[in-house]
């Protein structure tokens, strides 16, 4: 073939249809090279195989189903989307992966690998940006403007803000917001110097304060060759209304709690700030700032308590936080039930005392006091997990007493030993029918072989106890007579 003039393998010796992979066939089993460069031969199924300079190929794969072949097939999973193009050929339910983490970006919660996910993420294939607040299309990361006010983010105070960028008294309100600018105690509307905390009064109205002014009326002759160097006497502020210059007044706001005393001199809604966090207390929630509101706080203004159970006054517990300081005296007893905390296994509860077993149920209530699994109500040792019963009354329960039925025989010798009126058996366990018993006082002894010789052991000590008994006195005895022999030999 014309091809194959150049004697080597390249793009033109490929099948038309077929893989696009050296050595593959075309759908009428015929090569463009010659059978120089390539050899195809049909096999056994009717399918054609290819074999050449480069490698082998198969054309009866179909992922998609479509009646076209996979090595001929530009869209194996039939997605829309050619294999060239598609990230997973082989998945139709996916073809880009934005950051190449392997997860489709259909899948991927997170496309761009920024960690802002992608519900949450305005540039959601863009991992250098992921906020836009002004909605002008350029990211907040490149935009020199975010909230678009006409400050540029360096110079705004509050950036992300389209009504607010400068904040003079640097209060966290802004200055369209702020009634009082400069924090100089006097508002914006009674201040003809909003922008200066040194002063309040501009006579000439020329934007310089009367204080920094060296023309206060604007006459054209300095203040100190002035002999009337105001426009007209000033009128002092008045926040109150109330006829009486602010400078005057003892109570700026009339809210009847005078200036030194009032955390909010030019507020009548509020006086107080316990805790000292730029909020009133009347329309602060937690007035003492330690956590708890002042609704479910016993101590409202005090930081170092919250909680009094029997509402005496006292505080269960103390914890002040550091540098403060209290006044109130811990509760020796919280449910004021006349027992102390230390004793009181319930010190929140006036109706509980004692829990022996510690099962957090308050022995009144609970069925089983020493937690033994025996209930109390046949627990003869009811506060004593290691003892319930005493079979023979003396006191001592059954697991310490050595004598469970006091008979006189101790248990490990008594056959039956929570049975005072029995004592052994006579009869050998082996043989049933040899059985003697000894009545005595209605009481029968049955002794079986153990038995006896259990009573052997015991007489047999009994007997070498006394025999040692009488040799020590009969060797006393020959002391003494001793001396006696001796004379009567002498003489």
């Amino acid at each position: 073939d014309e091809d194959d003039e150049d004697d080597e393998d390249d793009e033109d010796d490929y099948c038309e249809n077929n893989y696009n992979t050296e050595g593959s066939c075309n759908a009428d089993n015929q090569c463009e090279w010659d059978a120089e460069d390539n050899e195809c031969d049909e096999n056994e199924n009717g399918g054609n195989t290819g074999s050449g300079n480069g490698g082998s190929g198969s054309n009866s794969q179909d992922f998609d189903n479509d009646g076209i072949n996979d090595n001929a097939d530009n869209d194996d999973d039939n997605d829309g989307v050619n294999d060239v193009n598609d990230a997973f050929p082989y998945d139709s339910t996916e073809h880009t992966d934005s950051d190449g983490d392997g997860v489709g970006d259909n899948a991927d919660m997170d496309d761009d690998n920024d960690s802002y996910e992608d519900d949450l993420d305005y540039y959601p294939l863009d991992p250098s940006e992921w906020a836009n607040h002004d909605g002008d299309g350029l990211g907040d990361n490149a935009d020199d403007d975010d909230d678009n006010d006409g400050y540029l983010d360096g110079e705004d105070a509050f950036p992300f803000d389209a009504n607010e960028w400068s904040d003079y008294d640097q209060d966290g309100i802004g200055d369209n917001a702020d009634l009082n600018d400069d924090n100089d105690n006097y508002n914006d509307v009674n201040d003809d110097c909003p922008f200066d905390i040194n002063g309040y009064i501009d006579s000439d109205g020329d934007g310089i304060c009367d204080y920094a002014d060296e023309d206060d009326d604007g006459d054209g002759i300095p203040d100190n060759e002035d002999d009337d160097n105001t426009v007209s006497e000033p009128v002092e502020p008045d926040f109150d209304n109330d006829g009486i210059p602010d400078s005057e007044d003892l109570d700026d706001d009339n809210d009847n709690v005078n200036d030194e005393l009032d955390a909010f001199p030019f507020d009548a809604t509020e006086w107080s700030n316990n805790d000292g966090d730029a909020r009133g207390d009347n329309s602060d929630y937690d007035d003492d700032n330690d956590g708890y509101s002042d609704s479910q706080d016993a101590f409202p203004l005090d930081a170092c308590a919250w909680e009094d159970t029997d509402r005496d006054g006292e505080p269960d517990s103390l914890m002040c936080p550091e540098g403060v300081n209290t006044d109130l005296i811990e509760d020796l007893d919280d449910d004021g039930d006349q027992i102390a905390d230390l004793d009181d296994a319930f010190p929140k509860n006036s109706n509980f005392v004692s829990d022996f077993d510690g099962d957090d149920i308050p022995d009144s209530v609970d069925t089983d006091d020493d937690g033994d699994s025996i209930p109390d109500n046949v627990d003869m040792f009811p506060l004593n997990p290691s003892e319930y019963l005493d079979t023979d009354g003396d006191g001592v329960g059954n697991n310490a007493d050595i004598d469970d039925d006091n008979d006189g025989f101790l248990d490990i010798f008594d056959k039956y030993p929570l049975d005072p009126g029995l004592l052994i058996n006579l009869s050998d366990e082996s043989d049933d029918d040899t059985k003697e018993q000894i009545s005595s006082d209605s009481k029968s002894l049955t002794l079986d072989a153990s038995d006896l010789i259990a009573l052997l052991i015991i007489s047999s000590f009994v007997s070498i106890t006394v025999v040692l008994s009488a040799q020590k006195i009969l060797a006393k005895k020959s002391e003494n007579m001793m001396p006696e022999i001796i004379e009567d030999v002498d003489v």
